[in-house]
C-alpha cells in the first residue's frame, strides 16, 4: 500500500473513533488520495514554471506547510511527489490543533519522512495564532508552499484569534478601501475564509515567493460578500487557478444531471492554486476549470488531470457561465436594490412545523402542545425552555403576533412572529408590508442549476423560502413603502427617468414594471448568468406608452400571483400514493404511475417560479392552484411577448 494509501485508512480508523457532533463541530473531513495528489503535483508545477525552481516542492529553499494536517494525507503526497527528486526541500511543516491526529500522522508520515531523509516536522498547535507557530516558519527569505484542506466548520472555532481578526479586515473591505454595506457578513468568518487569509499571508511575506494550493468551501467563487475576498487574492496573487468540483446540496439542480460531493458534505468545494511573484507583473491571470460528474468521475478526472481551462475576468465572480453573456447594455441599468432601496430577506423560523399552519386553529394547537412540554431541541440560537415560557404567555392573547404570510407562490398560511419563536422575524419588513401591501420578491444569488426564475409578488410578509427551500437562493422582499411608510424608490433614479420618459414613475408603476421584466422569458434567457449572482438590473422605461403598456402587463402577474383564481376545469382520478410527474405536453399530472390529474394547460406546468414548479404548488385544492398557474403562466407569457417587441437586449 502506498504512503497516502496508508494514511487514508488511518484516517478512516480515526473517523470511526469520533462521534458525529464533535467531526462536525471540528470540520473534520478527510482528503481522497486523488485530491491530495493533485493538489502536490500542481504546487510542484507552479514552482517550477512559475518561480524557477527546477526540483519543485524539493527545491532548497522551498518551505512546505500544512496548516491542519490532521493524518497527514497532504503532507504524504507532497513526499511521494518530491522523493522522485534528489534535493530535499528546507523545511515540511505540518500543524494541527489536534493532538491525536498529530500521533497519527508521526507514526505513518513522520516514520516514513524519517526514512527517506525528509526534512518533516510535525506539531501540535493552532497555525491562526500566529503567522511563526514553529521556528521553520520565522526566515522569511524563502519560497513559502501552503497546502491544504483546512476545517469545513461554518461556526469557527477561531472567532476570537486575534491575529485572523485583524487581518480578515482585508476581506470585509471593497476594493475602494470602504467597509462592505451588507449586515450579514458573517460568512467572512468562516474557518476557511480564515485559514485562506492565513495562507495569503504566509505566501505575501516570503521574499521569494509562493505558493497557496488549498482545498475549500467554494462559496467564495461567487458569494456576494466574498467579492472582497476575490478582490484582495486578486491583488496580492499573480495567478490563481480555480477548480470548481461543484456537488453542492444546496442549489437546485436540473433533472438528470450528476453532480456528487467528492466530501459528502452540503457546500459546493473548490481547489485553489495561487502564485505569487517576488516581483508583481502585470494584472492578475485567472482560470478556471469546471469538473461535474459522479464523485468516481471527478476524482478520475483530478488523477488524470483532465481539465479544461478557461480564461476568466478576475473582477466578476469566479464561476464559469452557462450560458452567454448579458447584453453589454444590461450592466449599465440600475439594480433593483438600488431603485428599491428598503428590502430585506423574508421571515426565517427555523421550525416551521411549530410556528406556521394552514389555518389559526391548528397554529394555536401546534403551540399548545409545545407549551405543554412537547421535546424540543435546544440550538446556539435558541433555548427551548425560554421559549415554552414565552409561548405558555402569547396564548393567552396571541392574536397581536399573529399574521398571514406568503408561504410559497399561490400558498398564504398564518404564522406565530415572534422573536422567542422565529429565528428572524423581520419586523421592520412586517411593517413595510402593512403601510404598502405589496412587495416584489426576488433574490440576490442564485447558485442551483434550473434557470433564473425569481421572481414574484406578496401581499404579505413573505418566507425566505418563497422562492427555494435552498439557502443558496433566498427570497428578498421589496415592498412599495419603507417601515416608515415613504415610498421605496430611489428619488433620484425616478426623476431621471420622468425626464427621460415623459411620465410620472410611482413606486407601484415602477415595481409592476420591474415584474414584468423579470418574469419575462427573453430577459431570463438573455441574462440568465447575470441574474444569477446578483440583483436583477432594470431598464428606466424610454417613453411613457412603453412604460403604461409594461406596468400594466406586471399589474397582471401581480394579480395572479395574490388573488384567487377561476379553478381550472380539471379532471381528477383516484391514484395510489407515490411520485408525482408532469407531462407537460399532454397537460397530465401522474402520481404513483397512474393518471392523476387531466386537461391542464401546457403553460400552467412549464410555470416554474424561483424553484418550485407545478407539482410544488399543488396543495388540497388542484383546480384553484392549477387556474392560479395557468393564469400567471398567461400573464408572463404576455409580457414576455411585449418585453421582446422592445429589442432592447441586445448588443449594439
Amino acid at each position: 500500500m502506498r504512503l497516502v494509501e496508508r494514511v487514508e485508512a488511518s484516517a478512516r480508523e480515526r473517523d470511526a473513533t469520533l462521534d458525529r457532533e464533535t467531526a462536525r463541530t471540528r470540520g473534520v473531513v478527510h482528503t481522497p488520495a486523488a485530491i491530495a495528489r493533485f493538489v502536490a503535483h500542481a504546487a510542484d508545477l507552479a514552482l517550477r514554471e512559475h518561480l524557477a525552481r527546477p526540483d519543485g516542492i524539493a527545491s532548497d529553499d522551498v518551505v512546505l506547510v500544512d496548516p491542519a494536517t490532521g493524518p497527514g494525507v497532504f503532507l504524504a503526497a507532497l513526499i511521494e511527489h518530491g522523493i522522485a527528486s534528489r534535493a530535499r526541500p528546507r523545511a515540511c511543516v505540518g500543524l494541527d490543533v489536534d493532538g491525536d491526529a498529530i500521533s497519527r500522522a508521526d507514526a505513518i508520515v513522520g516514520a516514513a519522512a524519517r526514512d527517506l531523509e525528509w526534512p518533516l516536522r510535525l506539531a501540535q498547535g493552532d497555525a491562526l495564532a500566529s503567522l511563526a507557530p514553529v521556528r521553520e516558519l520565522e526566515d522569511d527569505d524563502v519560497v513559502r508552499v501552503v497546502v491544504g484542506n483546512p476545517p469545513w466548520a461554518a461556526r469557527s472555532a477561531n472567532r476570537d484569534a486575534r491575529l485572523t481578526e485583524a487581518l480578515l479586515d482585508d476581506f470585509r473591505r471593497d476594493d475602494t478601501g470602504a467597509p462592505l454595506a451588507e449586515r450579514k457578513i458573517g460568512v467572512l468568518s468562516d474557518d476557511y475564509v480564515r485559514f485562506v487569509r492565513w495562507s495569503v499571508e504566509l505566501v505575501r511575506r516570503a521574499r521569494r515567493g509562493g505558493v497557496i494550493a488549498l482545498v475549500t468551501n467554494a462559496s467564495f467563487l461567487d458569494g456576494p460578500v466574498h467579492r472582497a475576498m476575490r478582490a484582495a487574492l486578486a491583488r496580492w496573487l499573480d495567478r490563481i487557478d480555480v477548480i470548481d468540483l461543484g456537488g453542492s446540496s444546496l442549489i437546485a439542480r436540473a433533472r438528470g444531471i450528476d453532480d456528487e460531493n467528492v466530501f459528502g458534505v452540503r457546500p459546493s468545494v473548490a481547489i485553489t492554486i495561487g502564485v505569487r511573484a517576488p516581483v508583481r507583473r502585470g494584472a492578475t491571470a485567472l482560470r478556471i476549470a469546471r469538473v461535474e460528474g459522479t464523485r468516481d468521475e471527478k476524482l478520475d478526472a483530478l488523477s488524470r488531470r483532465a481539465l479544461r481551462w478557461e480564461s476568466h475576468d478576475p473582477t466578476g465572480t469566479w464561476r464559469l457561465a452557462r450560458g452567454g453573456p448579458a447584453p453589454a447594455t444590461y450592466r449599465t441599468w440600475p439594480s433593483l436594490d438600488a431603485w428599491m432601496p428598503f428590502h430585506r430577506e423574508g421571515l426565517q423560523t427555523n421550525r416551521d412545523e411549530l410556528v406556521i399552519a394552514r389555518d389559526r386553529d391548528a397554529l394555536l394547537a401546534s403551540l399548545e402542545t409545545f407549551a405543554r412540554g412537547g421535546a424540543r431541541r435546544a440550538t446556539p440560537h435558541w433555548d427551548p425552555e425560554r421559549a415554552r415560557l414565552v409561548a405558555r404567555e402569547l396564548l393567552r392573547d396571541p392574536d397581536p403576533h399573529v399574521r398571514r404570510i406568503a408561504y410559497r407562490p399561490f400558498d398564504e398560511r398564518v404564522a406565530l412572529v415572534h422573536p422567542a419563536l422565529c429565528h428572524r422575524p423581520r419586523p421592520e419588513l412586517a411593517r413595510a408590508l402593512d403601510a404598502s401591501g405589496l412587495a416584489l420578491i426576488s433574490a440576490r444569488k442564485d447558485r442551483g442549476q434550473l434557470p433564473w426564475a425569481c421572481f414574484g409578488a406578496a401581499r404579505v410578509l413573505p418566507d425566505n423560502c418563497w422562492l427555494s427551500t435552498r439557502s443558496s437562493c433566498r427570497a428578498r422582499a421589496f415592498p412599495l413603502c419603507d417601515p416608515e411608510g415613504a415610498p421605496n424608490l430611489d428619488r433620484d433614479l425616478a426623476r431621471r427617468a420622468e425626464d427621460a420618459s415623459g411620465a410620472a414613475l410611482d413606486a407601484r408603476t415602477f415595481a409592476t414594471w420591474a415584474l414584468a421584466w423579470m418574469a419575462s422569458q427573453p430577459y431570463r434567457d438573455r441574462c440568465d448568468d447575470a441574474l444569477r449572482t446578483d440583483y436583477p438590473r432594470i431598464p428606466a422605461p424610454r417613453d411613457g406608452t412603453e412604460l403604461a403598456r409594461i406596468a400594466r402587463l406586471g399589474e397582471a402577474i401581480v394579480r395572479a400571483l395574490i388573488e384567487p383564481a377561476t379553478p381550472l376545469a380539471i379532471t381528477v382520478h383516484e391514484a395510489p400514493p407515490g411520485r408525482a410527474r408532469v407531462l407537460e405536453d399532454e397537460g397530465t399530472i401522474e402520481r404513483g404511475g397512474a393518471r392523476w390529474i387531466e386537461g391542464v394547460p401546457p403553460r400552467a406546468l412549464r410555470l416554474v417560479i424561483g424553484h418550485h414548479g407545478a407539482l410544488a404548488c399543488i396543495g388540497d385544492d388542484p383546480a384553484a392552484i392549477l387556474g392560479a398557474l395557468d393564469a400567471a403562466a398567461r400573464a408572463v407569457d404576455e409580457a414576455s411577448r411585449a418585453i421582446a417587441e422592445l429589442d432592447v437586449l441586445h448588443d449594439a
